[in-house]
């Protein structure tokens, strides 16, 4: 099985982009816009980043009801990022500590010490993992440099989409 190539974009972002193929617009399903609701089960954690991402997401008008496992998705995949993350340097940081006490040095650092132990390759390797995956999901959204250049703001209006009222303002208004 070969490469598909890269992921077809949505019809509206070739609306917006304008259709320069001339190829007829496949007709996509129409999800409601809004704020999806926060999950019951979502982690604490996931929580807090669920929240700062509809503030930077809401505006945009990108959102819609139907995202909501897609963003929770996000939201806990984030939470566990930064939660990994502190762990590895609260390994590094004991690691550094145990050398100290034994009189030892770290030749390289105590970050080299660490990828030299198999539970540490094995650690980074997971949060390489990871990383990938939620660089991937935050491409859904619009939210890496690259993908935001798939949208033209001029065409988008104030609330992220022509004549449409501010998803964040419809879920307070509704």
């Amino acid at each position: 099985m070969g490469l598909r190539g890269p992921i077809p974009k949505p019809t509206g972002i070739k609306v917006i982009e304008g259709n320069p193929g001339r190829r007829p617009l496949p007709r996509e399903p129409n999800f409601a816009a809004g704020i999806p609701a926060r999950p019951k089960k979502i982690s604490r954690q996931a929580r807090v980043v669920w929240n700062n991402l509809v503030a930077e997401l809401a505006p945009s008008g990108i959102l819609r009801i139907a995202d909501q496992r897609a963003l929770w998705q996000l939201a806990e995949d984030e939470a566990l990022l930064a939660e990994a993350y502190a762990g590895i340097w609260k390994t590094i940081h004991a690691l550094e500590i145990e050398a100290k006490s034994k009189g030892q040095t770290l030749p390289g650092g105590a970050a080299f010490a660490l990828l030299s132990m198999k539970s540490g390759r094995m650690a980074m390797n997971s949060i390489g993992h990871l990383a990938a995956r939620t660089i991937t999901e935050r491409r859904e959204f619009g939210l890496t440099p690259s993908a935001r250049t798939r949208f033209d703001a001029d065409s988008l209006g104030a609330a992220g989409e022509r004549g449409s009222m501010d998803p964040l303002e419809m879920s307070l208004c509704g």
